[in-house]
């Protein structure tokens, strides 16, 4: 199977912030629970995610579609449950702008959350596997 890989790594830097790093790009995260003042959290980076991936493919698809699009926009809401702590229910509205037929731009809509990794992860699901390292300060 060939594909695509990905690294991101995250490192803590106070108990409210932390660095996401890829490539030469970082991203600050909040790390404090309750407090949203110092960046995303971990559910809104989730959005973040899911609405870059369908942005991404309204620029690629459309390009290949020769769809002329003006303007487009992505509002996601979610709701997260207490106990256990989970997204229970997400939604977006996406807005575009195009003076195309509106059956073209459905397509496009479609053919967006069909080929996105992030939609097609979210969509399908995945079962991340991980294991603990611990340093020893001594």
């Amino acid at each position: 199977m060939s594909g695509l890989d990905y690294h991101v790594s995250i490192v803590r830097l106070d108990d409210a912030r932390a660095i996401a790093r890829t490539r030469e790009h970082t991203l600050t995260l909040n790390v404090k629970k309750g407090d949203g003042k110092v960046g995303f959290n971990a559910a809104e980076t989730l959005m973040a995610a899911f609405g870059t991936c369908i942005m991404t493919n309204v620029n690629a698809i459309s390009q290949k579609m020769h769809l002329k699009i003006d303007d487009a926009e992505i509002d996601i809401h979610a709701t997260r449950q207490d106990e256990p702590p989970v997204i229970i229910d997400m939604s977006y509205e996406l807005i575009i702008t195009s003076t195309e037929p509106r059956e073209k731009i459905e397509e496009l809509h479609e053919l967006c959350i069909k080929w996105g990794t992030v939609t097609n992860t979210l969509l399908n699901g995945i079962n991340p596997e991980g294991k603990l390292v611990v340093r020893s300060l001594e």
